[in-house]
């Protein structure tokens, strides 16, 4: 926490011959506010001191020490929506934002009422939420346990009158006071042995394929020190937030994330039971996934002839992938040939002598004869037939027979 000591005031006041219209703990108070942004009024008398404190300005000043000094941060994905503050100037709808953010002021309602005038209890409460979070929530009257533990401390030095309208140079003068106990917490100024707590804001707790932002918010007091206010998840797991209060009290709290899923989508390679030509069934089965899969519609698809078919499948994350199994490699069809004599049959009760030469021939696809010692020539020396046996590259075998009965002697 830092001081100020600028005496940028005194020096305006000395010049203008009010040095001594104001006493030094209000000139104090005033420098210290305009050192950390609570006021941006130049002059202490521009700075309406004794002036009434509204509500729009109380979430100013609130926001800026609450963030400022105690260094809370407020939860930015909260939303705080109000229907009286439309006219309010933009810095000013962005202070009341940030004081419902940070869980200060109207938290849970529709009307902020901006211009209603702050009492001391209901300033006392919202600066009681700042240095120590819930800890004095829940009293009856709502006020009586913040405006007490303010007193404890020396913050506030009088609660008898709660209802009275504050007033902006003491509010300031408190939130100095709060300041300097913070600074010197290890006086023995209040005695804490309590370890503090902390929760955690998700910028998201739905399914995401994206990061999930944890933010450490609602502690139960103020700290000093804490590791990081944020973390950032690129995927499931956890990490502890550290952190100590005035007292040196540490305390810890663990943000856990298991809504980040895995946007990818699985993949898979089919296997096939041949790839060589094939007169049997072939069998194709999903192989070689890339991640865990379920949801399967098969794991192996029988193909009885050519075709495709489409496995499909999902990941553990619900994301669906799919591969085409594709055959083309079965043949089943009996091959045939043809067979060419020569010389051919003159006709006619016309004969021939001689040898007569049967050759296959035609063929409807590659085929590998598996007789006549591989010759595609049979040579007739008389009548007869002869039978050409044959195969294709899937194993079918066929077969074609050639037939002379025109043969003479000479």
């Amino acid at each position: 926490m830092k001081k100020y000591f600028i005496w940028i005031s005194i020096v305006v006041l000395a010049s203008i011959g009010f040095l001594f219209a104001y006493d030094q703990e209000l000139i104090w108070a005033y420098n210290y506010a305009y050192n950390i942004g609570i006021t941006t009024m130049p002059t202490i008398d521009q700075a309406n001191m004794n002036g009434k404190l509204l509500r729009s300005h109380m979430a100013k000043m609130m926001s800026k020490y609450a963030i400022e000094v105690l260094n809370l941060v407020p939860n930015t994905g909260k939303v705080c929506t109000f229907d009286d503050i439309s006219w309010q100037t933009e810095e000013i709808k962005g202070f009341i934002l940030q004081s419902c953010q940070l869980w200060l002021m109207w938290v849970g309602v529709t009307s902020f009422n901006p211009t209603w005038e702050v009492s001391r209890a209901q300033f006392g409460t919202v600066l009681s939420r700042a240095m120590y979070g819930e800890k004095n929530n829940g009293g009856e009257p709502y006020y009586v346990k913040h405006l007490t533990a303010l007193q404890a401390s020396g913050v506030m030095k009088d609660i008898s009158k709660p209802n009275n309208l504050e007033i902006r140079w003491y509010v300031m003068l408190m939130m100095q006071r709060a300041d300097d106990l913070i600074t010197n917490a290890n006086t023995g100024v209040i005695i804490d042995i309590t370890a503090p707590t902390a929760k955690i804001a998700y910028s998201t707790t739905w399914s995401t394929t994206g990061t999930v932002t944890a933010t450490l918010t609602w502690r139960s007091e103020a700290i000093t020190w804490v590791n990081t206010y944020t973390h950032t998840f690129t995927g499931n797991g956890s990490f502890i937030f550290y952190f100590q209060d005035l007292s040196g009290n540490a305390g810890s709290t663990t943000a856990t994330v298991s809504n980040i899923v895995d946007g990818t989508k699985p993949t898979a390679n089919v296997k096939y039971s041949t790839t060589w030509a094939t007169n049997s069934d072939v069998i194709a089965t999903l192989t070689w996934w890339s991640e865990t899969i379920t949801g399967v519609n098969v794991y192996t698809r029988t193909f009885t002839g050519n075709g495709s078919y489409i496995f499909t499948f999902s990941d553990l994350a619900g994301n669906t992938g799919n591969v085409t199994a594709t055959v083309a490699n079965i043949d089943k069809i009996i091959p045939t040939a043809t067979v060419s004599l020569l010389p051919g049959n003159p006709g006619s009760w016309n004969y021939v002598s001689g040898n007569i030469v049967a050759t296959l021939t035609w063929y409807s696809e590659t085929l590998t004869i598996t007789n006549n010692a591989w010759s595609a020539n049979y040579t007739f020396t008389g009548n007869g037939s002869f039978i050409f046996n044959f195969v294709d590259g899937a194993g079918n075998t066929g077969s074609s027979t050639a037939t002379v009965d025109y043969w003479t002697w000479a």
